[in-house]
């Protein structure tokens, strides 16, 4: 297989200050190449294995859920992880078809960075070093809870095995052993055997422990990477798209900033106000302001395209996820397992809002632009200014909402979301009391 040039992204893309990180993430999964990196192909196909694997493993998840089909309890244990896998499956799928478009979406918003940062406009600086900051904070706190969760889930069933009783062997000495945990972790009543991590089909599962929960960690570990790789990824680059926005408000409510700055580079600094307006300068700011929104609008259609597909399935298959999670949780003694379930609701729903949060925040940026602009100093400047003044206004009020297909990506949808989960959970539990 030959590696197209679209498919390597630069060097420095890498560490870029804002979009580098999650990058990085990527890039040890598999998905992203770089220039200097050593054999590609391998990089490429360790990628392509992770994904494979982590494809008939949720195959089999597929399969317990058929067995298990019609026993409420058993079926949202299995849900509670096969949807999220299957979402994120997609998910990568989807790169690896449209792996062009996703590299040249980085490409457009590294560029954008990098212009930035090469401007002399410390104000324009400090809105994108704002937000780098808030990604750090971000990223820290989602991958914590994913990992926390993950990790969480992968001792407890370690610990549940030795305490579980086992049809074949006795338990001799450990019996006061399995007493104390079971009375530390309140699991007194008896559990299926083996412990497992995840709900998945395995041929004979009662005397291959060691075997099944090694195939569920490797599942796991894969998963605890992309999984928060993955949305952080998509996430960094909506808020490259509200930092683009932000800093074109910022140049538009202080174009006469702007122009004194640039007569000061151009004449030397000078204290004194400026009694009139350079007209054919500020039509020319206005003329870059229109290029930055059209730039603007360009990146988040794509960016929409990119995302439509699979945040529709999460609007189709959270609100069953959640549920899941929610009946799991009012259903099991196990005080562990209620705090697993706990981080797993708080992962599910984190991963749900920052979609929502991020492209309302974009809309609502955007939607600032045209009161921006008229917070200006128009009042001082000639017919033809104002008039292409007036034109970029018309063009702002035109909503930049990021849609799933139908799905309007806002906060009303977030929180409809969460409603339509919690009735499902409602119902669940009359139907099983």
């Amino acid at each position: 297989m030959k590696l197209k040039e679209e498919w390597i992204l630069a060097d420095d893309v890498f560490q870029n200050p804002l979009i580098g990180p999650a990058l990085r993430a990527l890039k040890y999964y598999g998905l992203l190449i770089h220039e200097s990196q050593p054999m590609k192909k391998l990089h490429c196909f360790r990628g392509m294995v992770f994904t494979l694997t982590m494809l008939l493993f949720n195959a089999t998840q597929y399969i317990d859920l058929g067995q298990v089909w019609g026993r409420v309890s058993d079926m949202t244990a299995n849900a509670a992880t096969t949807l999220l896998f299957t979402t994120i499956i997609f998910r990568v799928l989807f790169f690896y078809l449209h792996r062009a478009r996703f590299n040249n979406i980085i490409r457009v918003a590294h560029e954008g960075i990098v212009r930035i940062m090469d401007d002399d406009w410390q104000a324009e600086r400090d809105i994108l070093a704002t937000n780098i900051r808030y990604l750090k904070r971000l990223a820290v706190v989602f991958w914590s809870c994913a990992l926390v969760t993950a990790n969480t889930m992968c001792v407890y069933a370690l610990v549940q095995y030795f305490i579980y009783e086992s049809p074949s062997v006795g338990h001799g000495g450990r019996n006061e052993v399995v007493n104390v945990l079971r009375e530390v972790m309140n699991t007194t009543q008896a559990q299926t055997y083996p412990a497992s991590i995840l709900r998945s089909w395995y041929p004979s599962p009662a005397d291959h422990f060691l075997a099944i929960y090694l195939i569920q960690l490797y599942a796991m570990l894969v998963g605890q990477l992309i999984v928060p790789s993955w949305h952080m990824f998509m996430v960094t680059l909506m808020v490259y798209g509200r930092t683009e926005c932000s800093i074109l408000a910022h140049k538009l409510r202080y174009l006469d900033r702007y122009q004194a700055a640039a007569d000061d580079r151009m004449n030397g600094p000078t204290n004194q106000p400026l009694a009139t307006v350079n007209n054919s300068a500020r039509r020319s700011m206005i003329i870059d302001c229109v290029k930055r929104q059209s730039r603007l609008v360009a990146f988040t259609k794509e960016l929409e395209q990119l995302t439509r597909a699979a945040v529709f399935l999460d609007f189709v298959l959270f609100s069953v996820l959640l549920c899941a999670l929610l009946f799991e949780a009012s259903m099991t003694t196990s005080g562990v397992q209620i705090f697993i379930d706990i981080c797993y609701i708080t992962t599910m729903t984190t991963i749900l809002f920052l979609y929502y949060w991020h492209a309302n925040e974009i809309n609502v940026c955007a939607d600032g632009l045209a009161m921006a602009a008229y917070e200006s100093d128009w009042y001082r400047y000639d017919r033809r200014t104002n008039k292409l003044l007036q034109i970029f206004i018309m063009y702002s009020n035109r909503p930049l909402k990021m849609r799933a297909f139908f799905i309007s990506m806002s906060l009303d949808t977030f929180i409809g979301i969460l409603r339509a989960s919690y009735s499902y959970f409602t119902l669940l539990k009359q139907m099983t009391t």
